[in-house]
């Protein structure tokens, strides 16, 4: 007969079901995946491609006239502290790496209204979209936000930033990374 309190696995307690410190990780996996990350090059995701609607006019636009610098892409959403403190470590790193590099922002998780705002408040030097839905079908549900995609100077996926990085640790891994040589 089974105690008060326990529950089927004679564990005493409210839950029955014990969450691995895993769990969180499938998402990001399925999203690494699905992104290319570990799969070869020759079939790596091109970013620049998918449509997006813009915050400043409403205009639908692919990111293809971006191509020719690395370019970051990051998505934020309405209410997210680290998104804000994210946008104004890119102004910076901007400010420092402009000429090489090329930054937006993917709104999602929010109406056109919320969005907006929330970009205002966060006042970017570079523009602002509604994430297109077939980018979001294409790399999954975000399991966080900020999380920013980087793409090399053609637009395609290398890799990808989850949370808020500072610019003291953003600026050296950039350069490291697309070997930019930012003056700051």
């Amino acid at each position: 007969m089974q105690n008060p309190g326990s529950n089927t696995n004679g564990h005493h307690g409210h839950s029955s079901v014990r969450q691995s410190p895993w769990t969180g990780l499938l998402p990001l996996t399925v999203l690494i995946l699905m992104l290319g990350a570990i799969t070869p090059r020759a079939v790596a995701l091109e970013l620049l491609g998918f449509e997006h609607q813009s915050l400043s006019d409403g205009s639908i636009s692919n990111l293809k006239h971006l191509k020719g610098k690395p370019t970051l892409l990051m998505f934020y959403e309405p209410d997210c502290p680290w998104c804000f403190k994210q946008g104004r470590a890119f102004n910076k790193l901007l400010s420092h790496c402009g000429e090489e590099l090329q930054i937006v922002a993917l709104g999602t998780h929010g109406d056109k209204a919320s969005l907006k705002r929330e970009l205002w408040k966060m006042k970017p030097d570079f523009p602002g979209f509604i994430a297109g839905q077939e980018m979001i079908n294409s790399v999954g549900d975000l399991p966080a936000t900020p999380m920013t995609l980087i793409a090399d100077s053609n637009g395609e996926f290398i890799s990808y930033m989850r949370g808020y990085i500072k610019l003291e640790t953003l600026e050296p891994l950039l350069k490291k990374q697309l070997g930019l040589t930012c003056k700051g």
